[in-house]
């Protein structure tokens, strides 16, 4: 049985490491996987766009309620 050899780039792994540390950023390296469909791409890379909003909008959240906290210290 020959079996095509998967290039480290294109891997599931080295695309999850990529995201946990750039965010969006490693979009691209979803995108030029040949290995995976156009369907499981799109619902990836919606995951990923909404895991970074979540954080933005958590980051903004938080912001606001330490700075309320500091101002209450005062």
């Amino acid at each position: 049985m020959i079996r095509n050899k998967i290039k480290t780039i294109d891997s599931w792994w080295v695309f999850l490491i990529a995201t946990a540390f750039l965010g969006p950023f490693a979009l691209p390296l979803l995108w030029r996987n040949p290995n995976w469909s156009k369907r499981t791409k799109v619902i990836c890379s919606g995951l990923v766009i909404l895991l970074t909003l979540l954080l933005v909008y958590s980051l903004t959240f938080l912001k606001s309620h330490l700075e309320e906290l500091q101002i209450e210290m005062s």
